[in-house]
Parts: structure tokens; C-alpha cells; sequence
């Protein structure tokens, strides 16, 4: 390995990347995916990156880090591009990755400034990328146990925490139950959680060697989910539970509901909003294009007065998260995706 990344701190979006052949740096704009080495310069809004092992190591001024070069969506947080270059650049998510800002929520600092220092290649001279640390492939096979996505309104609207309770239900009520999250920012608290929930197994889109899923193609997911159903079924789970990142008007994910193919894959849906208005206007898109939703969660859930209205424009039930641990809800939820997943391989074939 190059002994200058002996040193460094390595980011959780590079565990699946095999270094011993890395040899050196070279100094080239890097593509999507590339691995990069760089400098932090100054610390702003991520003050930690996540290792390889989840665990957030403390960042300071002169560190060197391994990242991967990419672009992030986030609402929440930051739009950035692919950088043009080496150079000065931004740390914009804690997962590792390094992209160029174009904007930013009020809701944040500034991003962590950074200085990339080259693109590490290997000793054939080959940039060194996400890409060859894919371990899924894509699949083209038909999705036999039922997948319950999970959908939001937008970022931090609950989607998550609705995901992660669905596992815990299903798990103590006596079902193996696999975790995945199909689009999204390379990061680990959401792998972690869905860990901790009792998923066997967690994947997500880094498991196909992708920093992010932004410019990803509606094609492409659908492969994808089709690989983590039977990745899920081959570990012995009955059901995967699959949450897709930001919310329903991302580019990415209004493409991707839009698809036929998608919907077919696709038992059932809850979904998470952050307001009576947001679950409406999701579950009404949904219908349209197909999907069962079994129901709502998400931040709204807090309020009585939102869940009522919900219920009353949508006629759905509002969940809490602990209402997953109830035997009954799970049961409707899982004889309803029983049901959905039986209708759709029948129509399918």
C-alpha cells in the first residue's frame, strides 16, 4: 500500500475497497467514484468522519482522509457537484464524500474545507474506484419475498425511524427481516440503525459500488432492488424493507416511482411525512401509480391534530413507531404485503 494512506483516516464509504494495490496518487481531475486523498483545511460543518467500522473519528486542521469524489442531494444539508479538479474542495457528508457545494440549507454551517491532493490509483496506474468494491451484482431475476418500501416527504421527515421500527416489529414478532436503502448519501447511521433494528442482512447502494445515488438511473434502481430481494431471500429473511433517501420530489425518486417495473417489485408502501399536506399528496401520487400504501408515519405522527387530519383525507391509519411492536399491526401489514406480493408476481407472469 502507499505509505502516505497508512496514515490517513478512511471513510466509511471505502469498506468494501481492497487498498493493497494502491501504489500512488496521481494528479488528474477525478471521475465519479474515484478514491481521493485530501488534506482538511478547515472545520466547519462535519467535525468528525465516519471510519470504516461506523465509529466517528474527530477531524482536525492538516488531517489527510480517503474519500470518495461524488455529488450529493440533500435538502437538509448540501447540493454538491463532482469536483472539476485537485484542489481546493468540501467534505459534504460524514460518510466521506468530497464534492464541490453549489448550495446549502440556512439549516447548516458552511461545509468542512478540504484541499484534494490526488486521485489514488493502483500500480497499473488505474484510478482506484467505488466501482471495484461493488459486492452485488446487478440482478435481472424476479423478487419472490415482498418488499415493503418505505417513502418520505422529505429529508429528516421520519423515514428511517419508520423503517427501522417496521424491522423491530417484525423481528420480535417472529419474522427474519432484511434492511435496505436503495438511494441516499453514503453514510452510516442509517446502516447502523437498521443493524440495531435486527436486519439480517443490512445493504445499500454502496454494496454496488455507488458513492450516491444522484444521476442514477430509474433502470438501474430497479436492478438493484431486485439484487437486494434475492441478496435478502438468500439470507433466509421473509420480507425486506427498503427505503428509498430525501423525498418524493428528488429527481432520482419521483423517476423512479414513476416506473412501472418499480411498482411491480414493490408489495406495499408507508410512508413518512412531516406534515398532514406532504402524506396526502404522497399517498394520493401513489395511488395513481399503483402502489398499496398500508399507511402513514413519519414526524407528523407527533401531532394528534395532524394524524387526524391525515386520516381523515386519506382514510389510512396514522402510525407511531412503537405501534410496530403490536402484533395486530404487524399482522395486517404483513398479510397485506403477502397478499400484494402474490397479485403482483401474478401479474407480472
Amino acid at each position: 500500500m502507499l505509505p502516505q494512506l497508512l496514515n490517513a483516516k478512511r471513510s466509511f464509504l471505502t469498506r468494501n475497497l481492497d487498498l493493497s494495490n494502491a501504489s500512488h496518487l496521481k494528479e488528474q481531475a477525478p471521475m465519479n467514484g474515484d478514491l481521493v486523498l485530501a488534506r482538511v483545511d478547515r472545520i466547519r460543518q462535519h467535525t468528525r468522519l465516519e471510519d470504516t467500522h461506523g465509529r466517528r473519528m474527530f477531524l482536525y486542521p492538516h488531517d489527510e482522509i480517503l474519500l470518495v469524489a461524488g455529488s450529493r442531494y440533500a435538502s437538509d444539508q448540501f447540493h454538491a457537484q463532482l469536483p472539476k479538479g485537485l484542489g481546493p474542495c468540501h467534505l459534504v457528508a460524514a460518510g466521506g464524500i468530497a464534492a464541490q457545494v453549489v448550495n446549502k440549507s440556512d439549516k447548516v454551517r458552511s461545509a468542512t474545507e478540504i484541499t484534494l491532493l490526488g486521485v489514488v490509483a493502483d500500480a497499473a496506474g488505474d484510478a482506484i474506484n467505488l466501482r471495484a468494491g461493488a459486492v452485488l451484482p446487478l440482478s435481472s431475476a424476479e423478487v419472490e419475498i415482498p418488499v415493503i418500501l418505505v417513502i418520505g416527504s422529505a429529508m429528516n421527515a421520519g423515514k428511517t425511524t419508520t423503517a427501522c421500527a417496521l424491522i423491530h416489529g417484525l423481528r420480535i414478532n417472529g419474522y427474519a427481516v432484511a434492511g435496505a436503502k436503495l438511494t441516499g448519501t453514503g453514510a452510516g447511521p442509517d446502516y447502523w440503525r437498521m443493524k440495531d433494528a435486527g436486519a439480517v442482512p443490512v445493504l445499500d447502494f454502496v454494496d454496488h459500488g455507488l458513492a450516491s445515488s444522484v444521476g442514477v438511473c430509474p433502470q438501474k434502481l430497479v436492478a438493484m432492488t431486485r439484487s437486494f430481494s434475492a441478496e435478502a431471500q438468500r439470507q433466509g429473511a421473509d420480507y425486506l424493507v427498503l427505503e428509498v433517501a430525501d423525498g418524493i420530489l428528488q429527481p432520482e425518486t419521483r423517476a423512479l416511482v414513476a416506473t412501472e417495473e418499480f411498482s411491480r417489485l414493490i408489495a406495499g408502501v408507508l410512508i413518512a411525512a412531516d406534515s398532514s399536506a406532504a402524506a396526502v399528496m404522497i399517498a394520493q401520487t401513489l395511488s395513481v401509480s399503483g402502489y398499496p400504501v398500508y399507511g402513514i408515519s413519519g414526524i407528523l405522527s407527533r401531532s394528534p391534530l395532524s394524524c387526524e387530519e391525515t386520516r381523515t383525507a386519506t382514510g389510512l391509519p396514522v402510525f407511531q413507531p412503537e405501534d410496530f411492536d403490536e402484533i395486530d399491526i404487524i399482522e395486517y401489514i404483513r398479510s397485506s404485503a403477502q397478499r400484494d406480493q402474490i397479485y403482483a408476481n401474478a401479474s407480472t407472469g
